[in-house]
């Protein structure tokens, strides 16, 4: 699940975020943990760990909301209505989306597996309807 190296500071291609996110939806559909562990520390600051899903989710603040519009499968498609649907957006610290409560702001990681948490509920949902069908 190798990437070609990707420059974090640019914006990746359309190519390269096609890939990125076909490879992302598809580590979370084979997974079941978290993008990131978060857990607070004795003074209640976030402390961060990474998984096994980490370096997939590191390049998604580099993926350009524009790619959106030239989804051509259901990997992007899965991850796009997830984007939304939890309102991802770009904050002065990174990725950020509201708490389910909608009082604050989850921080770039929390964000993230809320993102994770969504693509699975959104496969789940798929998956349903196509037995169904």
């Amino acid at each position: 699940m190798l990437l070609p190296f990707i420059n974090p500071r640019l914006p990746l291609s359309e190519s390269h975020a096609a890939i990125v996110i076909s490879r992302l939806v598809q580590a979370v559909a084979r997974t079941d943990g978290p993008a990131y562990r978060v857990t607070l520390d004795a003074l209640g600051d976030e402390q961060v760990m990474s998984t096994s899903l980490s370096t997939l989710f590191d390049c998604v603040p580099q993926i350009n909301e524009e790619y959106a519009d030239y989804c051509d499968d259901e990997h992007q498609e899965v991850f796009w209505m997830a984007y939304q649907e939890i309102g991802l957006e770009r904050g002065p610290l990174g990725l950020v989306c509201m708490n389910s409560t909608e009082t604050g702001y989850l921080s770039t990681a929390q964000a993230m597996n809320a993102l994770v948490d969504r693509i699975r509920l959104l496969i789940n949902c798929r998956e349903m309807d196509q037995a169904t069908a």
